[in-house]
């Protein structure tokens, strides 16, 4: 080969390896982007993740009790927490829709009430407490800072001496409400109206009951 075409090639050469250089050094930065994007994939995730933590921590509502008929002369406010995903028609709640039979036949399997103090004793739902096996023994202790008394009760109704399964109630402190004692109560049937009702748990109506706070 003569000098002439030897001097040829020198160009042609540096940039064969200038080709082959820049290529390498392409490929080379270009795995780095991909593995960034997994890193950022795999926070992405863990962003969702508190997100959707974030979501759980929101999945109650609070139920704000604060007037009575209209009426704001109310000695006790209180307030309570209960999944969002149950039906609340005023003083009712279940993990079903709601149905009213009429004005006390209702297939909530929970709903607090007022009753007069004055009139309690002489109730049915005092004489359902007076009157029914237990499933465990009477409680009483505090909740809310007040004092709440706990049946656990075998609800045997009218319903042939089988049982209607079970209740509890809690019976709570007395509100003064436009001049009038009333007691706060809660209560949960196992077969509201001997109606199998889906979702529904004691143990989440014992952690709506234990969420109540007074204000």
């Amino acid at each position: 080969m003569d000098k002439q075409h030897s001097n040829k090639l020198i160009p042609i050469l540096v940039i064969i390896i200038i080709i082959l250089t820049s290529f390498i050094f392409f490929r080379k930065n270009n795995v780095s982007p991909v593995t960034s994007g997994i890193t950022a994939s795999t926070t992405n995730v863990a962003q969702i993740i508190d997100s959707t933590n974030v979501v759980n921590s929101n999945s109650e509502k609070t139920f704000v009790f604060d007037n009575f008929h209209g009426s704001n002369d109310i000695s006790l406010k209180f307030q309570f927490t209960y999944p969002a995903n149950f039906y609340n028609e005023g003083q009712y709640f279940s993990p079903e829709q709601i149905a009213h039979y009429d004005l006390y036949s209702v297939t909530a399997p929970f709903y607090y009430d007022l009753i007069l103090a004055n009139v309690f004793d002489q109730t049915e739902f005092k004489n359902q407490i007076d009157s029914s096996k237990r499933n465990s023994p009477d409680r009483h202790g505090l909740i809310g800072g007040k004092d709440f008394k706990r049946y656990d009760l075998i609800d045997y109704g009218s319903y042939g001496g089988e049982s209607a399964g079970r209740v509890i109630i809690y019976v709570g402190p007395t509100i003064k409400i436009n001049g009038l004692n009333y007691y706060l109560v809660f209560h949960w049937e196992e077969k509201p109206l001997t109606t199998v009702v889906l979702g529904n748990d004691p143990n989440i109506f014992e952690k709506i009951v234990h969420s109540l706070k007074f204000i």
